[in-house]
């Protein structure tokens, strides 16, 4: 064979060998391919090898995965006139390929672009002590309001997130003495109801005493020692009423001295001191 054939057929088994390669293209499971032949949309490929001819077909890539991409730190004016800054983050992802790739030049920076004018707007309605509040809520409006223009893109937004809501200094130690202010309040409140329900805690504990003789007796005799702090001894005889002994013991307690018993009768010693003289007594 002539080797200028032979060189020939060299040079074109390994050209057909690398346009064999190109040609072969690999899809992954979390992607979806468009395929173009001559720039028109021809179609999709599915997961897996596909061929395409090089110079006459492309294949377009579309990754339809949840993706998260953070929003630059908005300066916002709410309804009352304050000053907030908001760093948000917001989660997409491709739900129409086609859509995604024809209609827009990139999505991406388009949806972002979007969930910031939209945030603005959303905040500017809003007044502060609702932003801080009821942050989730006020997040989920402008994802609703993203969703609703970005659907003709072929997007779907899964969340929209308000993750730092940064206010002036003065502003923060106006919210500071208001929470304090209210957490006064609060202890105010809470003091006040506990004073009412000893109240009537009391107010039933007197009905109950003073329909109950005994027990009376056994809280003045709780009391009588209460008072007398540990320095004076107490014998009771029981063999005297209740009554005869309480009013015997009151006395000793407040003359601080001891009560013995002696024949049933009850027997004050006088406390430890010096005693006074004796007088003398005239007899008629």
């Amino acid at each position: 064979m002539d080797p200028a054939t032979v060189l020939g057929l060299g040079v074109f088994a390994v050209t057909s060998a690398i346009v064999g390669l190109r040609s072969i293209r690999q899809i992954n499971q979390w992607e979806t391919a468009l395929k173009f032949t001559l720039g028109k949309f021809s179609g999709r490929a599915q997961p897996g090898l596909t061929f395409v001819l090089p110079g006459v077909q492309r294949l377009v890539k579309i990754d339809t995965r949840v993706r998260n991409r953070d929003l630059p730190q908005q300066a916002v004016i709410t309804s009352d006139n304050v000053t907030a800054w908001i760093d948000a983050v917001i989660y997409f992802k491709v739900v129409d390929p086609e859509k995604a790739t024809l209609n827009v030049q990139d999505y991406e920076h388009a949806v972002r672009d979007r969930a910031k004018v939209v945030l603005r707007d959303v905040v500017g309605e809003t007044k502060l002590d609702d932003l801080l509040s009821h942050r989730e809520e006020v997040a989920a409006k402008i994802r609703a309001a993203v969703e609703q223009f970005v659907s003709q893109w072929g997007l779907h937004v899964e969340l929209i997130a308000l993750q730092d809501i940064q206010l002036p200094q003065q502003m923060q130690e106006v919210i500071a003495r208001k929470a304090i202010a209210e957490r006064d309040r609060q202890y105010v409140i809470i003091k006040s109801q506990a004073d009412l329900e000893s109240a009537k805690n009391f107010a039933e504990a007197a009905n109950i005493l003073a329909g109950s003789p005994g027990a009376m007796e056994l809280r003045r005799l709780e009391a009588l020692q209460n008072l007398s702090g540990g320095t004076s001894k107490v014998i009771f005889d029981l063999a005297k009423p209740m009554e005869a002994q309480t009013a015997a013991i009151a006395a000793a307690m407040g003359a601080n001295v001891r009560v013995g018993v002696n024949a049933g009768e009850p027997i004050e010693e006088e406390a430890e001191g010096p005693r006074p003289p004796a007088r003398a007594v005239k007899r008629a």
